[in-house]
């Protein structure tokens, strides 16, 4: 049983059409500081020019080779679209259903892992729409049986992901805390 982790944090963007950023990169090297300083394992991570499509792919895809008996950490700090893709370094916004990667293709990848407890936080706009992706659970009514079915899902090892905000809704960073509210948190925690 070992920890494998991704940290994924983009400030600066190779398009002059996508904003810059200013917590983005400090989420990933802290969240990468922590799990690795506290579980060991291994970990890569790709700070702005590093994070391109075709990088994070290839880490996404080395993750698939690990043991059903790993834990796999995986943070996402950055720009999220509005049509629920990840804006990686190389991203072009004319062209995001080619350049950037979309939620769909991520939870392929997930899906990949065969790593019985993977942790997916994301820390971006509109990072919800990944939530029952990743979780790979339909939608259903929110009464309290299906509420308690979900929390039974959840429990114990598995697969869970921590979005920033809804599948609708911008995600925040500040730069009084140095960081994007989700990572803030996670950490004080």
């Amino acid at each position: 049983m070992a920890f494998l982790g991704l940290f994924i944090g983009i400030d600066r963007y190779l398009s002059p059409d996508v904003n810059e950023l200013s917590c983005a990169r400090r989420d990933a090297v802290a969240l990468e500081a922590l799990f690795t300083d506290t579980l060991g394992g291994k970990s890569t991570l790709l700070v702005d020019a590093e994070a391109t499509r075709t990088r994070v792919e290839a880490e996404f895809l080395a993750l698939a080779s690990c043991s059903p008996d790993d834990t796999v950490v995986i943070a996402f700090s950055g720009h999220g679209s509005e049509t629920h893709e990840l804006v990686t370094y190389d991203t072009q916004i004319q062209d995001l259903a080619n350049t950037a990667i979309s939620l769909d293709l991520v939870q392929a990848w997930v899906s990949r892992i065969p790593a019985r407890r993977v942790f997916f936080f994301l820390d971006g706009c509109c990072s919800g729409g990944i939530g029952a992706k990743v979780l790979q659970i339909e939608a259903k009514p929110r009464d309290l049986q299906s509420i308690n079915a979900r929390l039974d899902q959840l429990a114990g090892e598995g697969r869970c992901s921590f979005p920033a905000a809804s599948a609708t809704e911008p995600a925040y960073e500040h730069s009084r805390y140095g960081h994007g509210f989700l990572t803030y948190y996670l950490l004080e925690a």
